[in-house]
């Protein structure tokens, strides 16, 4: 499962399911439109045998070297909340270019 962190929205498989203002503004860690974004992602993406296997589970998550450590550490809690257990981390260096990129790709599919 593919989760991007842009400058405005959470997108997990291409999907926006929040907002990055919102979800800064919320106590805890917990982000309750992602972590049911990734509990869906469960049934519809991954094999069978890894719904059983929480270890087999796999999250990487995209963004820029600018995103906030608070807003780096909500996301993480919430895959591991969400029961994946493989979580993966990439870094777009040229942070402007792609995820311009990636917005303007879902600015147009709106």
């Amino acid at each position: 499962v593919v989760l991007l962190i842009g400058e405005e929205d959470l997108i997990v498989q291409g999907e926006p399911v929040a907002k990055v203002a919102d979800v800064m503004n919320l106590k805890g860690n917990d982000i309750p439109a992602l972590r049911e974004a990734l509990k869906s992602q469960n049934d519809r993406v991954l094999r069978r045998e890894a719904q059983e296997d929480i270890a087999g589970r796999e999250v990487t998550i995209m963004g820029d070297k600018d995103i906030p450590y608070r807003l780096l550490k909500k996301v993480m809690a919430t895959c591991t909340g969400s029961e994946y257990g493989q979580i993966s981390l990439a870094v777009l260096q040229k942070s402007s270019d792609k995820l311009d990129e990636v917005n303007n790709l879902q600015a147009s599919s709106r």
